[in-house]
């Protein structure tokens, strides 16, 4: 079921149960309302009757006529009963009432005065003392008036609750279809999206409500997936070229040899040349199983290590692969804190990712020193990685976390295009921020946050 349908249905069951609830309230006070009106007229009449009965020997002619008038108006359609002290019928209907029970005339007795219904027979009792004996006289009296307003009234409140549950049917119905007409317009849109095709965002009026943030976040959402794509579409294309390159190579390279007999030093130099393609391959394909382990956050096992350690291993390996550039380290650490160089981790990782980084200032450096500084940025440590080489454009800072992804201060320098994303990585699986900022042709500086 729809929301939209399921908001009506329930609007309308909530007022048909409140309305329902409230008709059987008012019906209930109505009718105890009418009945207790109608007891007090039954008690006047008992005790007119009283008077007309048992007080004409003590009245004048004069008043007792008014008296006997007022009975006869009011006790029209009644049955009026006296009973004496031994319950037996002394004045007004001979006929017994067989409602009128021994028990009842005593608790009349012991309480002077008691009213009770039977169906829609109303019983409104006295008991009157006067010097002829001690009556309960007791009036039955059916109000058919009553009985036709109830009727009327059950009808009348039948009739509102019909007419109220079509109205509110209709009223919800009609303000949840226009509170969800840019719900399902944003569905028209969705179904008619393409998200492979280009970026598509949602359009929508701006409502300032809670459907309006729903339909930013899912701008938000479709900005990310296009982002995605975009990636993905480049993490083929870049892949392709670098394994097409040293592919081709291998072949072209085969298939020189194999045209015809080459003298001992062509085949050692060709092999030379397949063998430092197949290492390149060979290079690029670990990287990926890399990459691909970290996307799916297989960790190895942490534990706390010495950064400085792991920094030191990683600049002894740089020293010997890029002899003519100097690397300094600015030590800029307050002495005898060794617990600031402490950092869990997978030391294996954030060597990987430290080599990387180093790596790329050094090969990008044009023979330019490259600084590391270490400082205490609030109690916890920073690494800053600066050089004075080529520097990166901001199109190209904007991609360069993404796999195979290389500048265009790259196409001549020996890599990949994965050292970066491999890093940006391990260091976000670790908790480590990273900042790049970069001027061409001034450098680039990164700052690692621990």
């Amino acid at each position: 079921m729809k929301i939209q349908h399921k908001l009506t249905l329930n609007s309308s069951l909530v007022f048909g149960l409140v309305f329902t609830i409230s008709s059987v309230l008012i019906y209930l006070t109505f009718i105890r309302s009418a009945e207790r009106i109608f007891f007090e007229e039954l008690s006047r009449t008992a005790s007119l009757t009283a008077m007309f009965y048992l007080e004409e020997d003590e009245l004048s002619t004069r008043d007792y006529s008014k008296i006997e008038k007022k009975f006869l108006t009011a006790s029209a359609n009644q049955e009026i009963r006296l009973y004496d002290k031994t319950g037996k019928i002394h004045y007004g209907e001979a006929d017994p009432d067989s409602n009128i029970t021994d028990k009842i005339l005593k608790t009349v007795r012991a309480n002077g005065k008691y009213s009770f219904k039977v169906g829609n027979a109303f019983y409104y009792a006295i008991y009157y003392r006067d010097n002829q004996g001690s009556f309960s006289i007791i009036i039955k009296a059916n109000n058919p008036t009553l009985e036709a307003q109830e009727t009327e009234l059950i009808r009348i409140l039948l009739t509102a609750l019909l007419i109220g549950m079509i109205v509110i049917v209709v009223l919800s119905y009609s303000l949840s279809k226009e509170a969800y007409r840019p719900v399902r317009q944003i569905i028209e849109q969705v179904k008619n999206m393409d998200v492979t095709s280009g970026k598509h965002t949602l359009s929508y009026a701006g409502t300032k409500d809670e459907l309006e943030d729903l339909f930013k976040e899912f701008n938000s959402m479709m900005e990310k997936t296009y982002q995605n794509i975009q990636i993905q579409k480049n993490f083929i294309s870049h892949a392709s070229h670098e394994l097409k390159s040293p592919l081709a190579s291998i072949v072209g390279n085969l298939e020189v040899l194999l045209q015809k007999d080459r003298e001992i030093l062509e085949y050692k130099h060709a092999n030379q040349n397949v063998l430092k393609d197949a290492e390149r391959l060979e290079k690029i394909l670990q990287n990926l199983l890399v990459l691909a382990g970290l996307d799916q956050h297989n960790h190895e096992k942490t534990s706390e290590e010495r950064l400085d350690e792991i920094l030191w291993e990683v600049l002894d390996q740089l020293a010997g692969e890029y002899k003519t550039t100097r690397i300094n380290v600015l030590w800029n650490l307050p002495e005898n804190n060794t617990a600031l160089l402490l950092y869990k981790c997978v030391p294996t990782q954030i060597y990987i990712a430290l080599y990387n980084l180093i790596e790329n200032a050094a090969k990008f450096s044009n023979l330019e020193p490259v600084e590391i500084v270490l400082t205490d940025t609030a109690g916890r440590l920073s690494i800053e990685i600066q050089d004075k080489g080529t520097g990166i454009s901001e199109e190209d800072l904007a991609h360069i976390s993404e796999p195979f992804y290389r500048g265009q201060n790259a196409f001549k320098t020996k890599g990949n295009g994965l050292g970066m994303a491999i890093a940006t990585k391990i260091f976000d699986n670790h908790g480590i921020k990273i900042s790049i900022s970069s001027v061409v042709g001034e450098g680039t500086r990164i700052r690692l946050f621990f």
